[in-house]
């Protein structure tokens, strides 16, 4: 990683605030212990749909705007190769602080890092192919409907005639390509919310989002195409939910569609207010708006970064008033002891700890890459 000076060149704020919110509400339900008591504030635990569920799938739309305009002049392959390896390489680092021990025979090989290393190097790929946002756009639609013909068909014998926790294609496929020892609880969940099922259909979040960082490249009509790709995937997302329901375990198309849809809203939403706004009226200001940019313009830190830190909580263990007990369980029982509501104060503690560093980092112009 490098930390790099502020780009000269002109950026859509639209997108870093975008890039913030969602960071910012990844950093609070991460940390929040059991969603708080409040189940739309954990993940779904199968069918279903939460605010949690929704923040993977938001960054790796944000993603693939940002990687469409990087490469806008063309693939830097170097850069990109190296990208992918480090991301995977990190991944795999990662599951091993994770399994709190050095065992290669049963090492993770999927993970969140990987996911996202696979899915920017597949539509980096894919930008070969479709030279324009429509073009993009329709990949992105073709995978999502490939993958929703494969959860169809393979679920014909589960109860339900849908994927159940017990008989998923993950189940199979991922067990066969990583072997049940190397995947997400040693095969014991029956299922990989990271393998190879769920990285093809995030693939389509990551084209939805190079799809629009296209439009922002035309500088055509960009409201338009905005809202226009937003509104048509929210309602192919409930005809897609009809067959195979929203299911962030298996990366359902229906809830990838969603996600993006969500997404790509809320930018042309901010695109509309600041980017547009600030054509005609200078810039707009604010410090709430200063605020999410600096969680935004060093987003790949903090939020790859909040999940070792979470993990060193939960890992570390600490001798204090003669017991044994990791960091996270003593500040959370400490906080217990002092105020009505240590579920969001634990959660609001990190939310500081990522705060401060986010705006230290962007007044001193500093940004972590990859």
């Amino acid at each position: 990683m490098e930390a790099n000076n502020s780009s000269v060149k002109k950026r859509y704020r639209s997108i870093d605030i975008t890039r913030g919110i969602v960071v910012l509400v990844a950093v609070f339900v991460s940390a929040l212990p059991g969603g708080g008591g409040y189940d739309y504030l954990r993940h779904a635990y199968w069918y279903g749909l939460t605010i949690t569920d929704l923040v993977f799938p938001a960054f790796l739309t944000v993603y693939g705007i940002g990687l469409a305009i990087v490469y806008r002049k063309g693939v830097k392959w170097k850069d990109q190769l190296r990208r992918t390896f480090l991301l995977v390489l990190y991944g795999l680092l990662f599951n091993l602080i994770a399994s709190w021990s050095f065992n290669l025979d049963t090492l993770r090989f999927t993970g969140v890092l990987q996911l996202f290393a696979l899915t920017g190097l597949g539509v980096v790929i894919l930008s070969y192919l479709a030279k324009g946002w429509k073009s993009m756009l329709a990949l992105g639609l073709l995978i999502a409907t490939l993958y929703l013909a494969v959860l169809v068909f393979s679920s014909g014998s589960c109860e339900g005639g849908v994927p159940q926790r017990d008989c998923n294609p993950s189940g199979v496929i991922d067990v066969i390509v990583f072997g049940e020892n190397h995947m997400y609880a040693q095969g014991e969940k029956g299922f990989d919310p990271e393998g190879i099922l769920s990285i093809f259909s995030a693939l389509s979040n990551v084209a939805f989002g190079f799809a629009v960082g296209l439009v922002l490249n035309s500088r055509k009509q960009i409201l338009t195409r905005i809202f226009g790709v937003a509104i048509g995937l929210l309602s192919l997302a409930f005809i897609f939910d009809y067959f195979i329901e929203f299911n962030k375990r298996l990366w359902t198309p229906s809830f990838a569609l969603l996600a993006s849809g969500l997404t790509l809203l809320l930018l042309g939403t901010l695109f509309y207010f600041i980017d547009a706004r600030e054509r005609k009226q200078g810039k707009v200001t604010g410090i709430p708006l200063w605020y999410l940019e600096a969680f935004g313009r060093n987003s790949f830190l903090i939020y790859f970064g909040k999940m070792l830190v979470f993990l060193l909580f939960g890992r570390i263990v600490i001798n204090l008033f003669g017991r044994e007990g990791s960091l996270a369980s003593f500040l959370f029982e400490y906080l217990s002891g002092i105020v009505a509501y240590p579920h969001f104060v634990y959660s609001g503690f990190f939310v500081l700890f990522w705060s401060i560093i986010a705006v230290v980092m962007h007044a001193n112009k500093k940004y972590v890459r990859v």
